[in-house]
């Protein structure tokens, strides 16, 4: 991507003014504990398509990004939770997917190769036994305990944690047993989907992106994503799908007109996402506003639910980025970074050969292939790099953005009561 060489060149010539502002958004917001950010890298564009407050996925890192990432965190927790030596994790409950609990496995070994202890705990009112034993897709038994809270300190029957590190997005409901308690929790539970919106995450990320083009003299086009929001909506009323389908015109024509300025011959497309929510669900590609209103059952079924059977009233109309990243001869392919407060730690490739480049990779056939950090080609021949300043940038950004939204999330009041809608 000539593009790209050219981004990575300015980046490099400004790489100090670069960290100064870094720094100094650092300085003032609540930057998340970790994060990881979905890129799609095209011949005109580098933008983040998603990012995970709560990132599972550590088993797909290469061990050179797994150290890195010890490192990271052991520089985080001295300097913001000097004390902390007992550090419990939070994950997901709803699934015994091996696949995700070894990316439990190896997040507790990552942090425990720093000199940290770390166990499991379950925070549910639906889990009733002491401990639980969920099989890995490494052959690991990892071990859970039920957490239970007393005198506002939580604590299992293993362990009292100086720290509770949230590995749960929590996309249904806020857990209010963590609300008010002395342990700090990274990332903060008020941040879970429950309460987070992909619309005010990418208002955030372009403002910033904005700032970081102007800073090297270049056009923020190619790192921003336009991204607008439709509430109310239901997929199976056709008035509903016309209110869609009249914005996504309205986008697309837009789109043509700067492509036109910038000379991409390419057709713009659109993805139609929910609102909240996580693991590549309720998603959608289009390319004309007639596909909305025709959309089929099998369409208004996928954008019916999320997560947990969550029901989709509100989304965000995305552009569509394509990803011309290939790996192997012909599977489309598209990076994920995993950051450690706003630097990153490494990352793999999505891979996914049963789709285009213009479709979401993050469903069923998608598999991983491990990058690395110091400069190592994913493929022979390939431009994509792992952390080229491109990628870093424009991953520095979408963390530093979700710290804005910890910022107006918490400013609100956090977490949402789930009878009347509002903050508890």
């Amino acid at each position: 991507m000539k593009k790209l060489r050219e981004i990575n060149a300015k980046i490099s010539r400004n790489r100090g003014k670069l960290e100064s502002w870094a720094l100094g958004k650092a300085e003032k917001e609540f930057i998340p504990l970790y994060s990881s950010v979905d890129l799609r890298i095209s011949d005109y564009k580098i933008a983040p398509v998603d990012t995970n407050i709560f990132p599972a996925g550590f088993n797909n890192l290469s061990q050179e990004s797994r150290d890195r990432a010890s490192q990271l965190f052991k520089a985080y927790f001295k300097q913001k939770h000097p004390n902390v030596k007992n550090i419990t994790i939070i994950p997901e409950l709803h699934t015994r997917n091996p696949f995700y609990w070894e990316n439990v496995s190896v997040l507790r070994s990552i942090i425990t190769k720093v000199g940290y202890s770390v166990d499991i705990g379950i925070v549910s009112d639906d889990f009733t036994q002491d401990s639980a034993t969920f099989k890995a897709q490494g052959g690991d038994d990892v071990v859970a305990y039920k957490v239970k809270k007393e005198d506002h300190k939580v604590f299992t029957s293993n362990s009292v944690p100086d720290l509770l590190l949230i590995n749960n997005d929590f996309s249904e409901r806020c857990p209010k047993s963590l609300n008010d308690i002395i342990q700090p929790v990274e990332p903060p539970v008020e941040i879970g989907w429950h309460t987070r919106r992909k619309s005010i995450h990418f208002e955030f990320y372009n403002r910033l992106a904005r700032e970081a083009a102007e800073i090297i003299g270049m056009d923020p086009w190619i790192i921003t994503v336009e991204t607008v929001p439709v509430e109310g909506v239901d997929f199976d009323d056709p008035d509903d799908r016309e209110r869609v389908a009249a914005v996504a015109g309205e986008m697309l024509e837009g789109l043509e007109k700067e492509y036109s300025a910038r000379g991409v011959s390419d057709k713009p497309y659109l993805f139609i996402k929910s609102n909240s929510g996580t693991y590549g669900m309720a998603v959608i590609s289009v390319s004309g506003p007639e596909e909305i209103r025709n959309l089929n059952a099998e369409g208004r079924k996928r954008m019916r639910v999320s997560k947990g059977g969550k029901p989709v009233r509100d989304i965000v109309i995305q552009e569509g980025i394509p990803t011309t990243l290939v790996h192997g001869t012909d599977a489309a392919a598209e990076p994920v970074f995993y950051l450690v407060n706003a630097k990153v730690a490494g990352g793999f490739l999505r891979i996914n050969s049963g789709k285009s480049g213009l479709e979401n990779l993050n469903t069923r056939g998608m598999e991983f292939a491990p990058l690395y950090y110091q400069g190592v080609p994913v493929e022979p021949g390939s431009e994509c790099v792992i952390c080229s300043p491109a990628h870093e940038l424009v991953s520095c950004i979408a963390s530093i953005a979700a710290g804005y939204e910890i910022e107006e999330i918490l400013r609100e009041g956090g977490c949402k009561d789930d009878e009347t809608g509002a903050r508890a």
